[in-house]
């Protein structure tokens, strides 16, 4: 095994967060899962620095009628990646890394986050699938 020239440096921030809870929601009915994501990308201003900030939000039936949720989660992370200049010479690759491999590294650390927050307001403990980045 070797190291990926792709890294995170640190941990993950929390940037914001927000929870919801709808007292009167009907936990008989069955309710299909509503994600929703967007990635931004902050690339450093200097023409020859091999770093970025990456920014992940979610939103848990944030855009659902609040009385036909349970709850509503928002939550935003960013990570700050580095790449050595295998990298930096195939922007291609790069950009595959910045649009899709950051974005599931920051998700992994979002999942335990949202569980915890479920289990916390005395809700049933909600684990969110793993997601695909790439399509």
């Amino acid at each position: 095994m070797k190291e990926s020239n792709f890294q995170l440096i640190g941990k993950p921030k929390v940037n914001s967060m927000s929870y919801e809870t709808n007292k009167k929601f009907n936990f008989t009915d069955e309710l299909p899962l509503e994600i929703s994501n967007n990635v931004q990308i902050i690339r450093c201003e200097d023409v020859h620095s091999e770093e970025a900030i990456v920014v992940l939000e979610i939103g848990i039936f944030v855009s659902k009628e609040f009385e036909n949720v349970p709850f509503k989660i928002s939550m935003e992370i960013e990570g700050h990646f580095r790449w050595n200049d295998i990298l930096k010479e195939n922007e291609k690759l790069l950009a595959t890394m910045l649009q899709s491999n950051a974005p599931a590294i920051l998700y992994g650390y979002l999942r335990p986050l949202i569980t915890l927050i479920t289990v916390e307001a005395n809700m049933p403990p909600l684990v969110i699938p793993l997601m695909n980045f790439i399509d």
